[in-house]
């Protein structure tokens, strides 16, 4: 009751504004694919989007970012290409780690994001120390992100 009680005082709901911030940070993320990071984006057309983010607040919002994204030439092979998260976009997920911790929640040190064509998307959160940011400069979660795709989807 008395979260209840705390949730009819908030200015604002909380709950739709991080929905909001969600949708935000998705479309922000979706419109950075085009700037590879070692090559052009030419004419291709993505399939899906990976995004795993680390932050640190304590130490002046120290983040690391690994962001992929399957995408395919017309009649080609899918592709794994890696891809520059921009600065409106990391702020985005700055704001949603904000709101977030206004809600209540821990702030998540942790998001690995997944984003589908047809719209869809998963956040998940972790609090666990960050690994990246921690010192182990190898930790590649998306390393084999078109392998696991290709396995559970079936897609070539």
């Amino acid at each position: 009751m008395f979260n209840r009680l705390v949730d009819l005082l908030r200015p604002r709901n909380v709950v739709s504004e991080i929905g909001e911030l969600q949708d935000s940070a998705v479309r922000s993320i979706a419109a950075d694919i085009v700037d590879l990071q070692d090559r052009e984006w030419e004419d291709r057309a993505w399939v899906y989007i990976a995004v795993n983010h680390e932050i640190l607040t304590e130490e002046g919002r120290r983040s690391s970012t690994q962001a992929s994204v399957l995408a395919r030439k017309p009649g080609g092979k899918l592709e794994d290409l890696d891809f520059r998260l921009s600065r409106p976009s990391k702020a985005k997920l700055l704001a949603l780690r904000e709101a977030m911790t206004r809600k209540g929640e821990d702030a998540w040190t942790i998001l690995d994001l997944t984003i589908d064509r047809n719209g869809q998307y998963d956040f998940q959160f972790s609090y666990a120390p960050p690994p990246r940011l921690n010192g182990d400069l190898l930790h590649s979660p998306l390393s084999n992100l078109l392998e696991q795709y290709l396995a559970t989807r079936g897609e070539g």
